[in-house]
This record gives structure tokens, sequence and C-alpha cells, in this order.
């Protein structure tokens, strides 16, 4: 084939390459997390999506969240995703979760029709949200902004799925769990087996056999000496007790006493007869003062520093709540190394602890230790900082063996 014929089906084989890879959808599996705007309540509501692909079909889950009246609300849905048209289509098909305080609307379900959009390296879904007409509730409308992360340790939708046992259905999940898992393989060292050489068996040492003497005749053996066996004293009969029996002995009389021979005479002229006692006391309750000591086993636990934040005032409320369903969870909360929030059981309503700052030169570390997993593990909370007019929302995760911690530090003037 001639060069020039060559050249051009190469130019028309790059170009049919190009419009391919160009015609190729960028991949949306992910965690989203950003703001739904409410026109009617005109509030942003925290919203998050998880989308995930199987088979090539797109499935997830959203999530909101608001807090009322120092108590924290949330949902979440199951949704059906799909490509149309150059837009994300997102439908919810059912409530799976919420704790919302009066009974959520029935057959009302909400449409996102989003774009997505790439820039410096940022993915961003955005567009306008509604609800359904139905009887009793008119439509609701919108606006969504959601960025993609990479870092989950944040989610406020993550750890209800895992709550749930759904977390693991999410691909995007699983990649990541597969490649913390080749990061270790290879990180691993493989330590090359000791050779250690054999010891040959060590014979067992010989033992000289026994020199036995031929006896002679009229030897004398020494024969062993008799022991002569005492004779027996015998002992004298004890008296019995005599027993002076005045009113017969009833159960009601005396109920700590039980006489076994109930026949006992009055009469003086009879002999006296012998009556066995047997006293029988009550066991009194063993006084028990148990005091279960908070953030018993911190020192074999490992410490993970998930957030730093930088601080202006000189105090910090500190305001918890359980992230996930509410099943149980408690934390101790330990400043610095010393508890300042001892055994304290998590659920949607807040729970306060202020903090001085005014004489702390270096930084201040908060640790959230994890008393128990709660009845579905792991046990996670919801940190909400004030720091004067600011607001610093933090999400925890802990367990048996990991303790989460946050950093301040304060602000340079």
């Amino acid at each position: 084939m001639p060069y020039r014929k060559r050249l051009i089906l190469s130019c028309c084989v790059l170009l049919l390459t190009v419009q391919l890879f160009a015609q190729t959808e960028p991949d949306i599996t992910g965690l989203w997390k950003g703001s739904m705007y409410n026109d009617t309540t005109q509030k942003f509501l925290k919203y998050e999506i998880a989308i995930s692909e199987k088979k090539g079909k797109l499935s997830g889950y959203t999530h909101t969240y608001f807090i009322l009246d120092d108590k924290e609300y949330h949902g979440v849905k199951k949704t059906k995703i799909k490509r149309q048209d150059g837009k994300i289509i997102i439908e919810d098909v059912e409530l799976i979760a919420n704790n919302y305080p009066i009974p959520p609307a029935k057959g009302v379900h909400q449409l996102n029709v989003l774009t997505l959009e790439i820039k410096d390296g940022l993915m961003t879904l955005s567009g306008p949200f509604s609800t359904n007409r139905t009887k009793l509730y008119s439509t609701l409308t919108g606006n969504i902004m959601v960025q993609r992360k990479t870092n989950f340790s944040q989610s406020a939708l993550l750890p209800h799925l895992e709550e749930l046992g759904l977390v693991d259905e999410l691909s995007f999940v699983r990649e990541e769990k597969l490649k913390q898992i080749v990061a270790f393989e290879k990180t691993r060292v493989i330590e090359k087996p000791v050779i250690v050489n054999e010891a040959k068996p060590v014979e067992p040492a010989k033992v000289p056999k026994a020199v036995t003497q031929p006896l002679v005749k009229n030897q004398q053996i020494n024969k062993p000496a008799e022991i002569k066996p005492t004779p027996l004293v015998k002992k004298q009969p004890v008296a019995p007790a005599v027993v002076k029996a005045t009113e017969p002995a009833t159960a009601k009389n005396n109920p700590v006493t039980d006489i076994k021979n109930a026949d006992v005479k009055t009469d003086a002229t009879k002999k006296p007869v012998q009556a066995e006692l047997t006293t029988i006391t009550k066991a009194e309750p063993v006084k028990t003062n148990v005091v279960v000591q908070a953030a018993a086993d911190i020192e074999n636990r490992t410490i993970e520093i998930i957030q730093s934040v930088n601080y202006a005032s000189d105090s910090l409320v500190l305001t918890l709540y359980d992230n996930g369903e509410i099943d149980g969870d408690t934390v101790s909360v330990l400043m610095n190394g010393d508890i300042i929030m001892p055994r304290v059981g998590l659920s949607t309503n807040a729970i306060r602890k202020t903090i001085y700052t005014k004489d702390i030169k270096d930084s201040i570390k908060i640790v959230m230790y994890a008393e128990n997993l709660g009845s579905l593990p792991p046990n996670t909370g919801l940190l909400i900082v004030y720091d004067g007019t600011d607001r610093y929302e933090i999400r925890f995760s802990g367990d048996l063996k990991k303790n989460a911690a946050i950093v301040f530090r304060k602000k340079e003037n």
C-alpha cells in the first residue's frame, strides 16, 4: 500500500478513536455532597447522593437532614437513576429510613433533573427538582447542587446505609475497599523463612547395669523392725445435752430453729430427751458498689485524627448527636487526655458541653471514645462545634480498636 494511502487510513482511524472517546460518558458513580434549596420554605437543607452501578445500570440513595429546636431530623430514600438527553435523572423509589416529627406524605416522589459539569478537576451536579402533585399536597420546587467527594469520612448518608446493611451494595465502596486491600498487600513485608539447622538427635545416656552380688550362705539379712500396735484407749461416753423444755417450740414461735424430736415431755420425772438443734441462717445480700470507668481501654486503642479546626473565640460549644439510626451508641469525650463528658448516650437530641480556651496556649485534642457499638455497629456520631458565629459539622465513627479525634488550634491574630 502506498505511503499516502496508509497515512490517510491512519488519520481516519485516529479521528474515529477521538470521536468514540469524546462520546464516552464520564463515570458519575460515587458520593455527592451539597445542599438542596426549597423554594417554599426558602431554606437550604444538607443533601447527599450515593450513585452506584451494577451491570451497566445506575441506582442509588439520597439523604437529607436538618436540625430544628436542637433535634436532628433525617430521611434516607432509595432512588432509580438514568441518563437521558445529557441529563442525570434521579427519582425517588421509597423512603427507607427517617425520624420525621410527623408521618411523611404518601404518594409524593421527588424528581431531580441534574446537569454534570467538570471544571478544574471538580465534578458538580446541579439542577432543579420538583415533587408530584397529589390530592392533599401541591408541587414543591427548588434547586440542588452537589459535588463529588473522594473522602467518605464526613458522609451523613453512608453511616445510615452501613447500619442498614446496604453500604456494601454500593459499587464505589467496594472499589475503595479493594484498593485498600491491594495497597496493603503491596506494602506488606514478606519475611523470608528462617532456616534452622536441624539438631542431631541426642542419644540417651547409657545407664550402667546394676551389679548384683551373689548371696553367701548363712548370711544374715536385716529385717525391717516390727512396729508394735499401740493399744486403743476407750473414750468415755459424752453425756447427751439436756434440753429443758418449757413450751413446745413451733415454727411460728421460732422460725429459724428446727427441733427434730417434737415429743419432748414436760414431766420432770421422765428422763431428758436428746434433741438435735439445727440453726438456719439467712444469707444477707452482698452489697456491691461497682463504678464503670469511662474510657477504660483508652491506652490500647489507636487514635485517628479526622479533622483540624481553627477557632477564634475564648470558648467552644460542643454539641453531640447520633449520626445514624438510634441504636444505643454511647461515647466518652476527652479533652487533652481528661474526660469531660463521661459515657454519654447519643440520640437525635442535642447534648451540649462548653469548653473554655482562654488559658490554653497549645492545641486542643478532642477524642471521641466509643464505649460500645450499639445494636448496629459501628459507633457513629455528629459533633457540631460553635465558635462564636462560626459553625463546624464533624461526623465521627469509632469501634473497640480505634477512636476518632479532632484537633483545635487557635487562630493567629
